[in-house]
């Protein structure tokens, strides 16, 4: 199980930091911003989180992640020089992203023995607050903010990996592979019929 979490997070890592330098492409930032929005963005939830609950910093202990994150950030802006990246991939991996950090710190804090409640929200935190601050570093209207159905998706991955931990009744692997699968699908269902959550509306506007 922690095998598989270490390769999960990962994977976290290379497809946030990738969305990073999407968003700097689209801003045209050159290659130092590129790396700088890579790495934030696949570290930032996680580093939240981690200070928040007041133990060591992920990467931190293990710089691994963070080179990761900055080889990609390379890799990537010249990748996107040569090809024609439209924003709809942004999306989606931006949703692989969410996905998987989303899991990936619902899991952790379970483990460290916290409340299922505070599982939830500081899953949420770590799939989100990377976006976050990407998208405000770039100047858009971060993702969490929007109509979207962003983290109405992370919630709900993160509420099913409680549950189905709770039951004791499905393997662990089985558990994370479900969590992503939920939120996954809930954002690019989103992401694909423009599904929306209500807003408030004051009078008759």
């Amino acid at each position: 199980m922690e095998h598989l979490l270490y390769w999960f997070d990962l994977i976290g890592i290379v497809v946030f930091a990738f969305t990073g330098v999407l968003a700097a492409g689209h801003k045209q930032m050159d290659l130092f911003g590129a790396v700088v929005l890579a790495c934030v963005t696949a570290t930032g939830g996680g580093t939240t989180r981690d200070m928040i609950l007041n133990i060591p910093v992920f990467w931190l202990q293990d710089s691994y992640y963070l080179w990761i994150a900055a080889a990609t950030g390379v890799v990537s802006f010249y990748l996107i020089r040569y090809l024609q990246v439209p924003m709809r991939l942004l999306m989606i991996a931006d949703a692989m992203g969410l996905a998987v950090f989303v899991v990936i710190g619902t899991q952790k804090v379970l483990e460290l023995g916290h409340s299922p409640a505070i599982a939830i929200v500081m899953g949420v935190m770590t799939g989100t607050f990377g976006g976050l601050i990407r998208d405000i570093l770039a100047g858009d209207i971060p993702l969490l903010l929007r109509r979207e159905i962003y983290a109405t998706a992370a919630l709900s991955g993160a509420a099913v990996l409680v549950i189905l931990d709770a039951s004791g009744k499905v393997p662990g692997e089985i558990v994370v592979a479900i969590a992503v699968l939920v939120t996954l699908t809930i954002r690019l269902a989103a992401l694909r019929w423009n599904l929306s959550a209500p807003i408030a509306r004051f009078g008759n506007n």
